[in-house]
């Protein structure tokens, strides 16, 4: 049992360390790819103005990044809410889950069957 455990910790540890390294690894890229960029605007334009073009560029980019990463505010009316089957207001999450519960199980069973067959 802690074999398994063990096991399945270092793999999570091993794909996050990969994961950060690649990461470092890109971010380091992307330093190398502004400073070749910014040399490549002062040889057709003055310095203040290769800064600002870069710097808008970050700044556009940051701004598209947080807009994309914002949650939709959706509005629900108590009525969609009514209309919809297994999700009414008051109702506990736990009868909500209970048929997904049982298709899962019924899911497990026949692939389990399935295997038998063979």
């Amino acid at each position: 049992m802690f074999l398994g455990l063990r096991y399945r910790i270092h793999k999570a540890v091993q794909r996050y360390a990969l994961g950060g390294l690649g990461g470092l690894m890109a971010l380091i890229g992307l330093g190398f790819l502004c400073a070749s960029g910014f040399m490549l605007l002062l040889t057709v334009t003055d310095p203040i103005t290769a800064c600002a073009i870069i710097g808008c560029a970050f700044v556009g980019v940051g701004l598209i990044l947080m807009f994309a990463a914002r949650r939709p505010r959706v509005p629900v009316s108590e009525a969609t809410l009514a209309a919809t089957p297994g999700v009414q207001a008051g109702v506990s999450g736990a009868s909500v889950m209970a048929p997904v519960a049982a298709a899962f199980a019924q899911g497990i069973a026949q692939g389990m069957a399935a295997g038998r067959r063979r």
